[in-house]
Parts: structure tokens; sequence; C-alpha cells
């Protein structure tokens, strides 16, 4: 339900608050992109697409035409609260989503993949019904070579979730190698861009990985360092918008330490440490924190062919600002600026039917920072995210 997040940005605050406040103008319009897709779709897109582009069987023939999809109904709430400014609102959003995934297998470990993606809103409290409409595009197109000895390159466009997606879960373009697995130490390293429609909201840069799983436990490390291909923020847009600061962010450096431990088959813990620096050229913003996650997960993520089957996770969050590059939780992490987030969320998925799974999610965050500036004098504290929603997705 990753879309729900999307009516939630900072930015919905600002025709009220320039009403409050007196400020110059009102800040754009939050734009909707379709590839921020939810992290279980993300995690599900991921690991179809590795099992499409494995290499074909000796004894299968090539080319061969691999194709996976799903559609998928949304609706989700959300109650924000601003007390600094007096403000409190409740969004809607409702969607309908459509995927098609092909993969190619053309013989000697190569193939090629791709997604087109079809998505309407039916409700958005924030931009209108169907104004961020995307018909039938291109959403993912990547070359794929896996060598036989445990190494695998990927390139093009696609979606790059690490861990567990509290750092960053985007749309990428680049290179991304991998050798290995995790039952004996997967190494990870992409180069590349996330995929934005303009160069202030791009961001370049390299990500370092390791993962691995043993009987009982498991671990891993990813570095990020990612900047913006455009100064994040402008003095022309900060005069005309000043809580466009609190979300551009011009270059980053992320450390996440993931650490798990497995009590049967199905419960398991697992915490993330994290530790940031984020920095702005415009007001000389340089920012450090130390954050970190811990998710129990009460039952893994169901198979979607065993009707009956179900996953449940309850997870806490500490993470300042400069902790998170893009993150693939459900509630909205840049309604708290620079405050960054803290609270719960938790999630139930269940197969209905072979194929059919209904997923329900809630969130409740608050600032993680107290006494974070938000303008003239305000501050987020007090202010509050609730977000509740749910989802039908049917898979082919």
């Amino acid at each position: 339900m990753r879309h729900i997040h999307q009516v939630l940005p900072l930015a919905f605050l600002c025709v009220p608050l320039s009403c409050a406040a007196a400020m110059p103008a009102a800040a754009e319009a939050p734009v909707v992109h379709a590839e921020d897709a939810d992290r279980r779709a993300a995690e599900e897109a991921d690991a179809q697409e590795s099992a499409a582009a494995a290499p074909a069987d000796r004894t299968q023939k090539v080319p061969r035409l691999d194709v996976w999809g799903d559609y998928r109904w949304l609706y989700g709430k959300a109650h924000m609260e601003m007390p600094s400014v007096r403000q409190k609102r409740d969004v809607f959003l409702s969607t309908r989503r459509f995927r098609i995934a092909p993969t190619v297998h053309l013989g000697g470990g190569w193939s090629v993949g791709g997604m087109l993606e079809d998505i309407r809103y039916d409700k958005d409290t924030i931009a209108g019904a169907h104004r961020n409409d995307r018909h039938l595009y291109l959403s993912r197109l990547y070359a794929e070579h896996e060598n036989g000895h445990g190494a695998k390159i990927r390139a093009g466009r696609f979606i790059f979730t690490p861990i567990e997606g509290n750092v960053f879960d985007k749309r990428v373009e680049g290179v991304r190698w991998r050798y290995g697995d995790k039952s004996v130490g997967m190494t990870s390293i992409f180069c590349g861009r996330t995929v934005a429609p303009t160069g202030d909201k791009r961001k370049r840069g390299v990500i370092l990985g390791y993962e691995r799983n043993w009987t009982k436990w498991m671990g891993g490390a990813f570095y990020y360092d990612m900047e913006t291909e455009l100064p994040a923020v402008t003095r022309e847009r900060a005069m005309k918008d000043p809580l466009a600061l609190h979300n551009g962010i011009d270059h980053q450096r992320i450390l996440e330490l993931f650490a798990g431990y497995r009590f049967d088959r199905y419960r398991s813990l697992e915490v993330e440490y994290l530790h940031g620096r984020a920095e702005t050229d415009l007001d000389r913003y340089d920012d450090e924190g130390h954050g970190y996650v811990a998710t129990l997960r009460l039952r893994p993520s169901p198979d979607v062919e065993k009707a009956g089957d179900y996953g449940a996770w309850i997870a806490y969050y500490h993470q300042p600002r400069a902790t998170y590059l893009h993150h693939a939780m459900d509630g909205d992490p840049t309604f708290f600026g620079r405050a960054g987030f803290r609270g719960w969320g938790a999630r139930a998925d269940i197969v209905l039917a072979r194929g059919v799974v209904l997923a329900v999610e809630g969130f409740d965050l608050r600032p993680a920072r107290s006494g974070t500036p938000l303008f003239r004098g305000r501050t987020f504290d007090g202010a509050r995210q609730k977000v509740l929603g749910m989802s039908l997705t049917a898979y082919f």
C-alpha cells in the first residue's frame, strides 16, 4: 500500500499555512509517480523478476518468454495534525493498478525483462481524481546476464530495495552487480541514478552491500552515497515555498547495519541500525543522525499460491531525517520534514484464494526530534500522522 503516502507530502499544508502565516505563495501540488510501488509489491516483483530472469534449463528451448502480472485495488485514509499551525486534515486515496512483466530468455545466461504498468486514481484528496493517471507505459526495461558461477549483472531501469527498504526503495536507472546468494553471502554493487522527472529530484551515486543468512541468524550491511543531479532547492523556490527546504537534500551518506534472529520457521526479530549525514547547500544544512528500526515478524510473507496462507509483522521506527533516502513505508516521512519520524507500523496479508491477496496496513507516526523548526518560530512538535489502508491484489 505504498501509494497512500503519496497524498501526504508536507506540501499539503502549504495552502492553509500560507493563509495562517501570510506566506508569499502556496507550494507546488504534489506529483504522484506510479513507480513508487508498495514495499510488498516491490519485493514480490523483484523476486518474480529474478526467478523469471534465471538462466533457462539446458533442456528448455531458447529464446523463451515468461510473463507474470497483477491487478491491484487500493484504498487508504490518512489523518494529519500540525498543532503549531492549528491544522488538522483527513486525506483519501483510491487507485487501480495493472502490471504485466515479460521476460525473454535468450540463452547463454542472457535475458531481457520489462514491465508495462497502468494506474488510475479514482480518488485523490490532494491532486484530484484522475489528474495523475498514467495509462499503459513502460516502467521497467533491463538486460541481465548470469555467468553460472554466482555473478549476475543487471543494466537498465528496474526497482532496487536493499534489505527491507527502510533507507532506499526506488526505481533506478543504472547497473547492479551481484555475486553469490544469501545462504553463502551475497555482495551487491549499484551505480546509477533514481528515476524522477527533474534533476533536482533525481539522485545519483553508488550503493554497496553485503547480506548473509544462517540457520537461525541473518545479517547484512549497506552503504549509500547519493546526491541530486541539480540543487535540490533553489533560492527562488525557497522564497516562494519556505517549506521546500525541509525535503530538499543535496547529498546524503548512510550506513545501514542489519541483524535478525529466527525463533522458528515463522517468527523472527529483525533490527536495523542507521547512521546518516545529510547536507543542503542553499542554507548550509548539515545534519548527522542515528536511527533504528525493530521488526517483529509474526509470520513471513504468504505464498500467493496457497489459499489461507497469511503473513504479519509489527515494527517500530526511529529515524532522523538523515537516515533515509526513499523510504518503503506506507506512511509519509516527508510530512515531518527535517524532524524525521518515529512510531509504529503493522501489516497483515491473507491469501483469500489462489493468487488473490488481501492486505491491511497501518501507521502511527510522530516527529523523531523535538524543537525542529517548521518556519517563523513554529516547530514540528506535536505533529502526528495516522495512516490506514487496504489493498486487494490478483496475481497471474
